[in-house]
């Protein structure tokens, strides 16, 4: 692990680097968002749309880790990769991975940890490991971690939040087709504000206590820990 710094990485599919930039979260919205130059960190590529992790490892102070923008998919390629938030507050709005905008999670032989377990309701107002803001998360494959403390709103460890009475235009759904997800947060783990959480047939699921995972495709808003102690995983 690197040091710990006080700026958020922002992916630009332009120049295809991650660029070290400052933003806050407020209602809903990224505010006061400033991107200057090529971080100094590695253990990634860009190539357009498309951003592949290979043993990134980003610690930081700020309110976000990663922002990447609508449209773009996460390949876990290889490696261990890790984006902690160390809170600090008052009054955060606290996502390791965030997105505005479609995000997609795919891969096969890498790992991607989410972490902001240092939330509490002292220094944070929402905590989720992965935030997707108006927009569709699907995650095909990859080992996928997603950690939270607790906070002032009961987010979710992986979340997806739409526009409310959005219409048909309306986002916020998840779908997980392929990969291993483990995710603790309470009380709605994995959540889908304005549509659907979807998983896929064939999913065996532990540790929830509305669904325990069968050969058939599950609908429904959140998943929630059954004991509150151990993560839900999700694995095909």
């Amino acid at each position: 692990m690197g040091k710990i710094v006080n700026y958020t990485l922002f992916y630009s599919a332009e120049d295809e680097k991650l660029r070290a930039a400052s933003c806050r979260e407020e209602k809903e919205v990224l505010c006061d968002v400033r991107i200057g130059e090529v971080a100094d960190v590695t253990g990634y590529e860009g190539h357009g749309n498309k951003l592949i992790l290979k043993g990134l490892e980003f610690e930081t102070t700020a309110d976000i880790a990663l922002v990447v923008p609508g449209g773009t998919e996460i390949v876990l390629a290889e490696g261990e990769n890790l984006l902690k938030v160390d809170a600090r507050g008052p009054e955060a709005n606290v996502a390791a991975l965030y997105s505005r905008g479609d995000l997609a999670i795919s891969g096969s032989n890498g790992s991607l940890t989410c972490d902001t377990t240092s939330t509490s309701e002292s220094n944070c107002l929402w905590s989720r490991g992965i935030c997707v803001r108006y927009g569709d998360l699907t995650i095909a494959g990859g080992n996928i971690k997603a950690y939270c403390g607790t906070c002032s709103v009961h987010a979710g460890a992986v979340y997806a939040g739409g526009r409310l009475f959005g219409g048909d235009a309306q986002k916020g759904a998840i779908t997980i087709v392929g990969g291993r997800v483990e995710a603790s947060a309470a009380p709605h783990t994995i959540r889908a504000t304005n549509t659907k959480l979807t998983i896929g047939a064939g999913s065996v699921i532990e540790n929830s206590d509305g669904f325990s995972g069968s050969r058939e495709e599950w609908r429904g808003d959140y998943l929630a820990q059954a004991d509150p102690e151990q993560p839900i995983i999700i694995r095909f």
